[in-house]
């Protein structure tokens, strides 16, 4: 592993960073209306925040509430909108044209992805070497949907910056072990994360678990030592996250009488104010229709091109406005079929998911240059840092989907991808390690390799900017 860039490569992360703030930016400026999922539901929070300094709104409050659905997006997370906040306030200081303060108010989500290209690029360059750590940035980076979350004010552009934050956090770890600095940047990310959005909190639960088992099964210290150690940079890591975020939960646990989460308070209040049609009673789901998750799959909305399964990988490469816009069918199979092809070959890679038994504490004669070894006086089956990675970094890409299709199957029937975005990065580092396995078993020319690499990296580049061109400003400025 390795976090060097050359000069050439550190002008290209730069590159890399511009350009995807570029698109955002053009994208952000396009529509004059909104134009993103829930937006104006979401944008109802922004607006609350800004007539009202210094206060929260209730979840119920007339003022940030849906009159059909009878709910608002102030009882989830908020951190994202009170960022988009700030810059709709300074924009209302110039201008009173709603228009121009909505888009100022989306920059908040421009810069969230922008900080999770800068991000993706660190992480690229210790988990990979040479061209590989391009094809990963740019498969995360310019993924259609990922650009996507930076253009409307959501929540799902932080969850993105947290979730890469946390990853960053565990890839250091492989490079350097639990340093304080380690440590500070995992609880940050983690803090983030819990103030963000409810699918990407998989990677909250996995740091746990990566940070234990890493703490006591990757070090040959005393068993003591070890519990130590993991206690006290455990505490600290806790702390901070609790720092950053636990005020949220404890004022849901105020304001909902002990709801946590306010999803009980949520309901409730769909319950009470909802259009009869849309009570969470009444609402029809999956669940509700005697439905079995085979039945979810195959099943295709009148108003759909596809089945659900099928609907929810399209809108995962890039399903943009509300939920209306549609990429080239072609277009999107060929970046599915890029993205199998490279599932494939990570199949060949099963065995790096494993521990393997090392020899260790040997006996030694001699001084200096002269000391040589006599013999093993023990062994132990010690966990492979880099296996436990790969686990961890398959549970976080399994998380968002159990979540999305739990939530489609007893909630509300939505096919989605955007909901499974958080496991965009477990998705291409494992699609790129699939790509390298191929190359090296069937490919013996390594000049090939670094021209494929090369090539795929700049299609997906391309891609981004042509969907920009050819789909998003056309269906705008009609």
């Amino acid at each position: 592993m390795t976090g060097k860039m050359t000069k050439n490569e550190k002008i290209l992360q730069w590159v890399f960073v511009v350009l995807a703030f570029a698109i955002m930016l053009v994208w952000v400026l396009v529509p004059r209306k909104f134009s993103g999922p829930d937006e104006p539901m979401r944008y109802k929070v922004v607006q609350y925040l800004v007539e009202h300094p210094g206060k929260l709104p209730h979840g119920t409050d007339e003022a940030v509430r849906d009159e059909i659905w009878g709910i608002s997006y102030a009882f989830f997370p908020i951190l994202s909108y009170m960022v988009s906040a700030v810059f709709a306030a300074i924009a209302g200081c110039f201008t009173g044209n709603w228009v121009i303060i909505l888009k100022a108010a989306r920059m908040a989500d421009v810069l969230f992805i922008t900080l999770m290209a800068y991000v993706v690029i660190r992480i690229a360059c210790r988990l990979f070497e040479g061209e590989k750590r391009w094809l990963f940035s740019a498969m995360v980076v310019f993924l259609p949907e990922v650009l996507f979350m930076g253009t409307y004010v959501n929540t799902d552009s932080l969850a993105l910056l947290a979730s890469a934050v946390i990853i960053l956090a565990w890839v250091r770890y492989l490079d350097e072990g639990w340093t304080w600095k380690n440590c500070m940047l995992l609880a940050v990310g983690m803090g983030v994360c819990l103030l963000s959005y409810y699918n990407a909190y998989g990677w909250v639960l996995w740091s746990f678990f990566f940070f234990v088992a890493t703490c006591l099964l990757c070090s040959s210290a005393p068993l003591k030592e070890r519990w130590k150690f993991m206690m006290s940079r455990g505490m600290g890591i806790a702390g901070v996250t609790l720092g950053i975020a636990g005020w949220w939960f404890v004022r849901n646990m105020i304001i909902y009488d002990g709801d946590i989460l306010a999803r009980k308070a949520c309901n409730a209040c769909g319950e009470k104010y909802a259009w009869e049609a849309y009570k969470p009673s009444v609402h029809p789901t999956p669940a509700s229709s005697g439905w079995n998750i085979l039945d979810l799959f195959i099943y295709q909305d009148p108003g759909w091109p596809h089945n659900w399964i099928s609907m929810v990988l399209v809108s995962f490469i890039g399903t943009f406005g509300f939920f209306h816009i549609f990429m080239n069918e072609t277009v999107s199979k060929i970046y599915l079929l890029f993205l199998g092809v490279g599932f494939v070959g990570m199949l060949l890679t099963l065995r790096s998911f494993y521990w393997k038994k090392q020899e260790v504490n040997v006996v030694l004669a001699g001084e200096g240059k002269s000391m040589v070894r006599i013999k093993t006086i023990r062994t132990r089956r010690e966990w492979s840092k880099k296996g436990i990675f790969h686990l961890a970094m398959l549970a976080g890409m399994i998380t968002p989907v159990v979540l999305l299709i739990e939530y489609a199957f007893y909630s509300d029937n939505q096919a989605q991808g955007r909901y499974m975005l958080s496991a965009v990065f477990p998705i291409m580092y494992f699609v790129t390690m699939g790509y390298d396995c191929l190359l090296k078993r069937f490919v013996k020319n390594e000049k090939l390799h670094r021209w494929f690499y090369i090539t795929a990296a700049g299609a997906w580049v391309l891609g981004a900017v042509l969907n920009l061109l050819l789909i998003i400003v056309p269906v705008y400025t009609k």
